[in-house]
């Protein structure tokens, strides 16, 4: 575990009064805080809290730390900072993304080699909680990820880059002219995308206004292994169509419109403030490269 991230963490709590209100502000929750500060312990090799009573109180040793922690945090955030000119862009970069996105993120990193030899950036796939709290803490540089809660711009900045649209996918065998998207999922088996997920959620929610409990087949978290079943016939679900999967142009699907207001999920880039003088470059080059619908609100 990073020692920055703990001593960030550290002085959160000293900030905020509690494990509880410094885990919201950092994106853990209480426990990992818990945890994070026990290991600062067993890495000082002195006790930093008082643990006899309720409330989150410091030792001396803690007291001494805060003042001593911020002081190493603002050093190591100003090194950072220290952006090279543009022609100069150079350093180590850390950008994660949702699986949907590596593939377009990959092909991006290979083309800014050329332009920018000094400048070494590693990708990470991750889930959606964990790569907006790795940007947060500053384990991650940016990370390509749906929209979720906007972060307030002090630790991290938020762009749209495009858009995915909500529709039913079917396989070409049961979706014949003129077939409606709603009679297909009362009578196909119906492949669920996790409610545990913000687009699962919305999907739930879009189903339970039409009055529809579908057959349901199985439940997954992962939109390409979704769709693959779908191609083999299994059923049909309700799924964002992924920008850079080419499921439009596939002859074995179709994707068909749902009754209502459309939605679409919006996929972003969450940017650590301290390195957007890196990562702007990444994200412009990307929205060159793939055509992102960035104008859209």
């Amino acid at each position: 575990m990073s020692a920055i991230r703990m001593l960030k963490t550290f002085i959160a709590v000293a900030d905020h009064g509690s494990f509880a209100a410094a885990a919201e502000r950092v994106a853990l929750t209480p426990a990992a805080v818990g945890a994070q500060m026990r290991a600062l312990e067993d890495l000082l090799r002195r006790p930093l809290f008082d643990r006899t009573g309720r409330a989150v109180t410091f030792t001396p040793a803690g007291v001494a730390l805060v003042a001593r922690a911020r002081r190493l945090i603002a050093d190591y955030e100003d090194l950072l900072a220290e952006a090279p000119a543009s022609d100069e862009i150079a350093g180590t970069v850390t950008i994660g993304a949702i699986v949907s996105a590596m593939g377009a993120l990959a092909t991006s990193v290979v083309d800014l080699k050329v332009p920018y030899p000094l400048l070494d950036i590693r990708i990470e796939n991750g889930r959606q909680p964990d790569l907006y709290a790795k940007v947060l803490t500053g384990e991650l540089d940016a990370a390509i990820i749906v929209e979720s809660t906007r972060p307030d711009g002090r630790a991290a900045i938020w762009s749209h880059l495009y858009s995915e649209p909500l529709m039913l996918v079917a396989h070409a065998r049961v979706a014949l002219p003129g077939v409606d998207a709603m009679d297909l999922l009362c009578s196909q088996p119906f492949i669920r995308f996790d409610r545990a997920v913000t687009t699962g959620a919305r999907i739930d929610l879009l189903l339970r206004r039409c009055g529809i409990q579908p057959n349901e087949l199985v439940a997954m978290n992962s939109l390409p292994a979704i769709v693959e079943l779908v191609r083999q016939g299994a059923g049909v679900s309700i799924a964002p169509v992924l920008r850079h999967f080419g499921w439009d142009r596939d002859p074995a699907l179709c994707l068909l419109p749902l009754p209502g207001k459309p939605w679409a999920r919006r996929v972003g880039m969450l940017e650590s403030t301290r390195r957007m003088s890196v990562t702007s470059v990444i994200r412009e080059h990307f929205v060159r490269k793939h055509g992102c619908d960035t104008g859209q609100p």
